[in-house]
């Protein structure tokens, strides 16, 4: 008989255990809804925010706790690039919002999933999570959670080559947000619109844009989104040649991302001040800002941003005649260009590759690198900055002549 009230023992200090996991969990939103610094409260106390949501994922009664724990860190713990661990915690938080059948909760978690896996370079799951959370949106009549799905399939759409789909959506999404006068959705749409002008070289464009979103997020004093449109400004300005504007910002911006732990931002930061200093001739600060961004990368394994920074490499080795580092870096770009569907990125690298051989009198590579690079265009060759590409190929491969095999 003494074995009954053993277990009832054990069974009512389980509970009393639970109890006051729940209540730690709940100290600790309660700290982070209050604090004025939670990034550097979250970069302090990471483990200790980590147990507290693991312990409120575990039941349907602790969601509310959860979600609004989740919630706060996500935009905090997004430059960690602990993004695996976290796609488990919000496909944990879906299934329990969908079982509580919380609709608007629902929504935001699927776009969130659909974020980290846009990250991760899973571009198709990425599209369908984006999907389903804009068809939520709209059911409960979310008007900014809409607009900004919206925002983020024009991303997915330009960088799989439907380059005027994805300006119209993002369009449809500023005029939507005016419509409804949301600041905050009109901003997140600039600075999506802004990379897509970029990515086609309109800068004047892709300006204007990332301007009205720095703005709009400095007067609503939204620092992690003003610190995404520091970084696009950044890019525009090396990539156009505005050196002087860059200095300070990007100055501050590194004290920022250095003491708040966020690798993914510091990363892109690393990756434009290597444009800066390419654009400039000087070779050997963009090849070590460049090894340096691609450490970083090393963290985070985000494919579309690592190609990027192998094709910058290759470009840079190429100047400095390291010949087998370039070609190697060059391979390594143009193969993840093609695994994710990047055509235009994956013909650009090409160019780059072509450059390679062209220097190292390889006339029989150089030729049949920008033909193929050429062929693998055509699909494109509507999209203006396409055709820019393929016509300065098309010119290369004149001058050239004939094959040495003709």
């Amino acid at each position: 008989m003494g074995l009954y009230p053993a277990i009832a023992d054990l069974a009512r200090w389980r509970n009393v255990l639970k109890q006051q996991k729940i209540a730690n969990a709940q100290r600790w939103l309660n700290i982070l809804e209050t604090c004025p610094d939670p990034v550097s409260l979250v970069h302090e106390d990471y483990d200790n925010f980590l147990r507290a949501l693991e312990t409120t994922l575990q039941a349907t009664d602790t969601f509310d706790i959860a979600y609004r724990l989740g919630q706060i860190l996500y935009p905090v713990i997004f430059g960690y690039a602990d993004w695996d661990r976290w796609l488990v915690y919000l496909r944990q938080t879906l299934h329990t919002s969908r079982l509580l059948k919380k609709k608007n909760e629902e929504a935001r978690l699927l776009e969130q999933i659909g974020d980290l896996l846009y990250h991760k370079g899973n571009l198709e799951d990425a599209e369908k999570s984006y999907q389903n959370a804009s068809q939520s949106y709209k059911e409960v009549d979310n008007r900014t959670g809409y607009y900004r799905t919206l925002a983020m399939l024009a991303s997915l759409k330009d960088i799989q080559g439907k380059v005027e789909e994805g300006i119209q959506l993002c369009q449809t999404a500023l005029a939507l947000a005016e419509q409804s006068r949301d600041e905050l959705a009109l901003a997140n749409a600039n600075l999506n619109l802004s990379n897509i002008y970029r990515r086609t070289r309109e800068w004047d464009k892709a300006l204007e844009s990332a301007q009205s979103a720095y703005s709009i997020y400095s007067r609503l004093g939204l620092s992690t989104f003003l610190t995404k449109a520091s970084i696009t400004l950044i890019a525009i300005w090396a990539e156009s040649g505005e050196w002087g504007k860059i200095d300070q910002l990007s100055r501050e911006l590194m004290g920022v991302l250095n003491s708040s732990g966020d690798v993914h931002n510091l990363s892109q930061l690393k990756n434009n001040l290597g444009i800066l200093a390419f654009s400039q001739g000087n070779y050997n600060m963009a090849e070590a800002a460049w090894q340096e961004a691609l450490q970083l990368h090393s963290q985070i394994q985000e494919p579309t941003e690592l190609a990027g920074i192998y094709n910058n490499l290759g470009m840079v080795y190429t100047q400095l005649e390291e010949w087998e580092t370039a070609e190697e870096m060059l391979l390594k770009a143009v193969t993840a260009y093609r695994r994710f569907g990047d055509i235009f990125n994956w013909a650009n690298s090409l160019d780059n590759l072509a450059d390679l051989y062209e220097a190292r009198s390889q006339t029989a590579e150089f030729q049949h690198t920008l033909q193929e690079a050429i062929a693998g265009l055509q699909v494109l060759k509507e999209t203006p900055h396409a055709v820019e590409l393929l016509n300065y190929m098309n010119q290369r491969l004149t001058s050239a002549g004939p094959s040495p095999s003709n």
